[in-house]
């Protein structure tokens, strides 16, 4: 059993660092300035000075897209993280406790699991404003539930693994084990997941800016372009068309980029004890568990494996 990722994901995770440099590059730098109006080149054509023209109010449509487009990623970024920090964290803590603690964490992943991210963020930026700082920990801090839950599943089963029952028997605790066996063979699992879900997540910060929440409407973002574009939607649709092919696009690049895992890469048990204990060896050094312990000294000939 191998933990690498397959090929197929591998060819396509260069996705991920150019996304990421192709929005910080459209944060520092457009053609144009975003907000700058000229009326007398209001609703022009593509140009070699404006390559996707201009709206009704003579700004830089490419420009929009670019501040929309470093403004999207940085919500990305804020939700990958909050799920990642706290899913990981609550996920792992359910599954090395016991009892009651385990339940506890449990009912408050599966409240943020059930709580509408949308509606809760809808609720707090428009308390206190929208932005994409504001929208990220909103949505993040409110959808983390189901990543949680993931985890959870994942972690429990990977402690029924033969190797690292094996690691267990050795002299290893829960956490130990869950930070050396069991979290590096789910965090691919945990990344696919990731890549099926920041799609939405993007659309979810699309569909804020789009509300307005009593915003500035005017600013550039994805969605708040298409809100404030929709009136010229007959006479000049590639300015509607723009950010919805935008927004598009990142979406099939997250998936493509680390979303295409089927389940393949989630750990299966097999195997003998010797070949569990033999695994064990082979992944995390158990020999390091063994000296710690003593656990070696209990087994006798034949019957124990060479560590």
């Amino acid at each position: 059993m191998s933990h690498h990722l397959p090929s197929c994901v591998t060819r396509r995770l260069w996705l991920l660092p150019a996304i990421g440099v192709a929005a910080l590059a459209a944060a520092v730098w457009q053609p144009h300035s975003p907000e700058a109006i000229a009326l007398g080149l209001r609703h022009a054509g593509p140009s070699l000075v404006h390559p996707l023209g201009t709206d009704h109010l003579g700004r830089d449509l490419l420009s929009r897209l670019m501040v929309g487009g470093a403004r999207t990623a940085l919500v990305v970024a804020l939700v990958s993280a909050s799920w990642v920090a706290i899913g990981t964290f609550m996920g792992l803590a359910a599954a090395a406790l016991r009892g009651p603690f385990s339940a506890a964490l449990l009912r408050v992943a599966e409240f943020f699991a059930v709580l509408p991210s949308l509606l809760a963020a809808i609720v707090v930026t428009s308390i206190i404003g929208l932005g994409p700082v504001s929208a990220g920990l909103a949505l993040g801090l409110a959808g983390w539930g189901p990543f949680a839950l993931l985890t959870y599943g994942l972690a429990r089963r990977g402690l029924t693994e033969p190797y690292v029952l094996a690691a267990r028997a050795l002299g290893g605790s829960s956490p130990s084990l869950l930070r050396r066996h069991v979290w590096p063979a789910m965090w691919e699992t945990q990344l696919s997941y990731l890549g099926t879900k920041l799609g939405r997540v993007a659309i979810a910060y699309a569909a804020l800016a789009f509300l307005g929440l009593g915003a500035d409407t005017a600013r550039a973002d994805w969605g708040a372009m298409m809100y404030e574009y929709r009136l010229f939607a007959l006479d000049h649709p590639l300015l509607i068309i723009a950010p919805g092919t935008a927004l598009m696009a990142l979406c099939v690049a997250l998936r493509v980029a680390i979303g295409g895992d089927n389940g393949e890469r989630v750990p299966a048990t097999s195997g003998d004890l010797a070949s569990a204990v033999a695994r064990a060896v082979e992944v995390q050094d158990v020999k390091g568990y063994s000296h710690a312990h003593g656990a070696g000294a209990g087994m006798a000939g034949a019957d124990r494996p060479a560590i």
